[in-house]
């Protein structure tokens, strides 16, 4: 049964909690983590965040220090908040969720394996991460101690990468690759570099967010190590709001530039947090920033518990069209959808394509930054004509009257 405390004991809570955090050194961060138990102590909780607690059908409840004090202990809607804290609709699980949508298991020839695309597979390294978020797709592994990677289990997957000579690109994820020990991930990039036919590796960490004084020199130099002529080394992190652009999580950001590592931003698009045009086009000009460009604009996956999080999906498709012009391309995100079942990744974007009209041989458009129509001709001779979709006679007059 949670106990509520009072506005002053939750602050005192948290100025005593962040006291005795050695605020810089991630392993006191780890060890100062708040669990679910803990929560009311550093928030305000509402019923619904009570019942979540309590009831939550996904992974378990945790955050670091430094994460919680991002948040407000007061405003149930802070964004922080909403990614650490589960509601009530968390201990609902509705009929069109899966605790695994993308069918990673049987896509899984060995454990902690995803073979999803020919030439690119997915490594599960770790089920540990330093905040445990509401949205993740990966619940069903990720926090669970009997979803822990061994050694043998690394080695067993190593041994499938080799005997797979068209696996060219490897994703380390997890949970948080960065969350295992500096000789754990140092074992793992030596033996990927050792693979004559893996030339790509990209390490997906929220670490840069959750916890950036992971993102040590030492951890750095071990990057440093195997990002050669053998193997390139991408970082792939999750900023999914302006609050979470801090100054230490830059300071983290410029540390992996430095060793050669590019670092892309996949954000999932969350209702009530970023799913309005003018947070996500602030949040991605301080990506930029930061040095961070964008990548991915997930839409949420169907997982258990997840529908306080789902969006319609125009929303998604109406945030990009509002960015562009707005914001330099490499600021504005690919909206994707993760097909369930196992489909893989499809890009959806705004229809800024209007159509091809044959009796003049062009195409029309419309322009992100005018919103007028714009005209294109198709080269004479081409082939390609039953290719585009064709406009009337009406849209074209229409077209033309605009």
């Amino acid at each position: 049964m949670l106990v509520q405390n009072s506005l002053s004991e939750v602050l005192r809570a948290r100025e005593e909690l962040f006291s005795r955090t050695i605020w810089t050194d991630p392993t006191s961060q780890l060890q100062n983590r708040v669990k679910g138990s803990e929560l009311s102590r550093y928030f305000l909780l509402t019923e619904s965040e009570r019942i979540g607690i309590e009831q939550t059908i996904r992974l378990l409840v945790s955050t670091t220090p430094y994460y919680l004090s991002l948040s407000d202990p007061t405003d149930p809607n802070c964004p922080i908040r909403r990614m650490i804290v589960p509601t009530a609709e968390e201990a609902v699980f509705s009929l069109e969720e899966s605790s695994d949508p993308l069918d990673e298991e049987r896509l899984s020839p060995v454990r902690g394996l995803t073979h999803m695309y020919p030439n690119r597979v997915l490594l599960f390294s770790n089920h540990s991460c330093s905040v445990y978020c509401r949205h993740c797709m990966r619940g069903r592994k990720v926090s669970s101690s009997g979803e822990r990677m061994e050694k043998a289990d690394l080695e067993t997957a190593f041994d499938y990468i080799r005997n797979h000579p068209e696996v060219e690109d490897v994703v380390v994820s997890g949970g948080d690759p960065l969350n295992l020990a500096d000789a754990r991930l140092e074992w793992i990039l030596q033996e990927l570099n050792q693979i004559p036919h893996v030339r790509i590796c990209r390490l997906g960490t929220r670490n840069p967010v959750t916890l950036p004084f992971r993102i040590t020199d030492e951890l750095c130099k071990i990057i440093e190590r195997y990002n050669d002529d053998n193997l390139s080394i991408f970082c792939h992190t999750q900023f999914n709001h302006p609050k979470e652009c801090t100054k230490e999580a830059k300071d983290a950001v410029l540390r992996l530039l430095k060793v050669g590592v590019s670092v892309g931003n996949q954000a999932v698009l969350l209702k009530g947090i970023n799913d309005d045009e003018e947070i996500m086009l602030t949040l991605h000009k301080k990506l930029l920033e930061m040095r961070v460009r964008a990548y991915y604009l997930y839409d949420p996956e169907l997982i258990p518990g997840s529908r306080g999080f789902r969006t319609p999906l125009a929303r998604g498709i109406e945030i990009v069209e509002y960015m562009r012009g707005k914001i330099g391309g490499m600021g504005i995100p690919h909206f994707v959808n993760d097909l369930p079942g196992g489909g893989g990744k499809i890009t959806i974007g705004a229809n800024w394509y209007l159509g091809y009209y044959p009796k003049t041989r062009q195409h029309a458009f419309r322009s992100a930054v005018t919103k007028k129509i714009h005209f294109s001709f198709e080269p004479v001779g081409s082939d390609k004509e039953s290719y585009y979709p064709v406009l009337l006679d009406a849209d074209w007059e229409k077209f033309q009257a605009e």
